[in-house]
């Protein structure tokens, strides 16, 4: 079973003894169902043994304190923690743990359309029947032209998002909100554009941008 770059980083924390009771516990859980999980998490907890023993003299490794930072969501889109957290139904930290992710290269995926990227996460009990991600648009590039089958709501991160069905150019902490059976597509306005959604009921892709 593969692991994901999210729960890779809670175990990290886990170790580090960085998490809140009820986050431990769903570790916990997590190792009792997938024995396998042991396997990550002894080297991380070797090496919080190496630095407890060898006192204040000894540094953390840079590769786990960049795991750490990116988990806790200590990156260029901190400041957008609060919105995850009220966007998302999570807790705040929670919501920098998010954020956390796009710091790490392997948690991008490619969807297969070019120009493309993707990082899927699960958002809170508010959140239960919604697709909730990040997207990265290279330049050049574009989200095909989709419809909703729920609403839509989008938060622009990085860059300038051009929407086909407002005709208005986003950026950075722009909140744009599309209502059930609407159907769009978006772009870059110039350079790489990083965006957040939140699509209720998931979306149907209908083809290349009109």
């Amino acid at each position: 079973m593969s692991v994901s770059p999210e729960l890779r980083d809670r175990l990290a924390l886990y170790a580090f003894g960085a998490l809140d009771p009820a986050e431990a516990a769903d570790v916990e859980r997590e190792l009792v169902r997938d024995p396998s999980l042991e396997r990550e998490l002894a080297p991380l907890q070797d090496t919080v043994h190496r630095l407890a023993s060898a006192g204040p003299a000894m540094a953390a490794p840079k590769s786990v304190l960049d795991r750490l930072m990116a988990s806790t969501g200590g990156g260029a889109f901190e400041r957008f923690s609060s919105a995850v957290s009220r966007l998302f139904d999570v807790s705040v930290d929670r919501a920098r743990e998010i954020l956390g992710l796009m710091d790490r290269p392997a948690s991008w995926e490619d969807p297969g359309v070019p120009g493309l990227a993707l990082i899927h996460f699960s958002g809170g009990p508010a959140c239960a029947t919604a697709d909730c991600g990040f997207i990265r648009i290279a330049k050049g590039g574009a989200f095909p032209q989709h419809s909703h089958r729920g609403q839509e709501v989008t938060l622009v991160l990085q860059g300038q998002l051009r929407d086909s069905l407002t005709g208005r150019v986003y950026g950075p902490g722009d909140e744009i909100i599309h209502d059930a059976h609407t159907s769009h597509h978006v772009r870059p306005e110039g350079d790489d554009v990083i965006y957040v959604a939140k699509v209720i009921d998931g979306l149907e892709v209908l083809g290349p941008p009109v």
